[in-house]
C-alpha cells in the first residue's frame, strides 16, 4: 500500500473536506483527489461515498481511516525510536513553554536539569499555550506546557502545579478594598488582557460571557509585565496568574481573588500520543514534575 497516499486519505478524512486538506498538505486539490483515487484503485474499493452531497466515508473508508491512522502512528514512533537510538548523546529536546509559565516556574528547573545533564541539549520555544498545542500537534516541539481546562484524549498529560488567576486593579479602583470579586461585578470595566495566543485569553472571555456580559477589551498584549504596568498607571484592570502577579512589585496595584466562577491556574506538560517518548523526554518530565513548584 502506498503510505503517502494513505496519509493523504487520512488527512482528507480528518478534515472531511478536500479543499481544507489540500491547504493543510500544501497540495493542489486535483493532486490530492487523484492520490485518493489511486489508493482506492490500489486496494480495489471505494473509500469515499461520492453519491452524497455531504462528505461521507464508506464502510471500508471508515475501517481504513482507523487502522491506517494507527499504522502511520506506529511507523512514526518507530522512526523516532530509531533516530533517538542512532543519535544517542546528540539528542535535542524541544520544549514549548508560554512566556508567563517560563518566567514563573522553569528558569531554575531547566538550569538544574542541564547542570545535572550537561550533555543534553534543551531548546526552549516561547509561545502562547494555544500556539504550543498546535506545535505539539505538528511535531515541531517534543513537549508542550499548557493550561487547563484542556481536552486531552490525544495526549499524554503530566500535571505540574496549580495556583490561582487573580484580578489586578489600581489602588484607587472602586474594588481595591475587596478580598474577592465576582465576575459579574466586572461588567463595566476596561479589560487589558493577554492576547489570543494564550489560553488565559479564551478563559477570561468565557468566564465573562458565562457571567452575562461581553468584556470591553481596551488592550491586548503578549507581555504580562506591560499589562501590570498599565494597571499601575490606572488604565484598566487585568487578570494574571498569581505567581506572575506577585513578581510585579508596585504599591499601586492590588491583587483580588476571583469567584463565581473560581478561576484556578493549573499547568501541565503534554506529549502527543503519536510521538515516541524517548529516555531524554522521560527524564525531563520526571525531573520537572518533581521540581516545579
Amino acid at each position: 500500500m502506498n503510505l503517502k497516499y494513505l496519509s493523504y486519505f487520512i488527512r482528507v478524512a480528518e478534515y472531511e473536506n478536500f479543499t481544507k486538506a489540500s491547504n493543510a498538505l500544501f497540495l493542489c486539490q486535483s493532486t490530492l483527489s487523484k492520490s485518493v483515487m489511486a489508493l482506492e484503485k490500489e486496494i480495489g474499493t471505494s473509500l469515499i461515498d461520492r453519491s452524497c452531497n455531504e462528505f461521507k466515508l464508506t464502510t471500508h473508508g471508515k475501517l481504513l481511516y482507523q487502522e491506517g491512522k494507527y499504522l502511520l502512528d506506529m511507523i512514526q514512533k518507530q522512526e523516532e525510536r530509531i533516530n533517538h537510538q542512532i543519535k544517542g548523546r546528540q539528542e535535542q529536546l524541544r520544549i514549548g513553554i508560554p512566556p508567563v509559565i517560563l518566567t514563573a516556574y522553569f528558569p531554575s528547573v531547566i538550569y538544574e536539569y542541564q547542570k545535572q545533564n550537561p550533555e543534553k541539549n534543551i531548546c526552549v520555544i516561547e509561545a502562547g499555550a494555544n500556539t504550543i498545542k498546535e506545535r505539539v500537534d505538528h511535531g515541531s516541539v517534543d513537549l508542550g506546557v499548557i493550561i487547563f481546562p484542556f481536552a486531552y484524549p490525544d495526549y499524554h498529560v503530566f500535571p505540574l502545579v496549580s495556583s490561582l488567576n487573580v484580578l489586578l486593579v489600581h489602588k484607587s479602583h472602586r474594588l481595591s478594598d475587596k478580598k474577592t470579586v465576582r465576575f459579574k461585578e466586572l461588567i463595566y470595566e476596561d479589560f487589558m488582557i493577554l492576547d489570543h495566543t494564550y489560553m488565559l485569553h479564551d478563559r477570561i472571555l468565557s468566564n465573562c460571557r458565562n457571567a452575562g456580559f461581553e468584556p470591553r477589551i481596551t488592550c491586548q498584549s503578549s507581555q504580562w509585565d506591560f499589562l501590570a504596568e498599565m494597571v499601575a498607571l490606572n488604565q484598566g484592570i487585568t487578570i494574571l496568574p498569581l505567581p506572575i502577579a506577585m513578581r510585579f512589585h508596585s504599591d499601586s496595584i492590588r491583587h483580588i481573588r476571583l469567584t463565581e466562577p473560581e478561576f484556578p491556574w493549573e499547568i501541565a506538560m503534554i506529549v502527543s500520543k503519536q510521538k515516541y517518548i524517548s529516555k531524554l523526554m522521560e527524564s525531563f518530565i520526571q525531573f520537572a514534575c518533581e521540581h516545579v513548584s
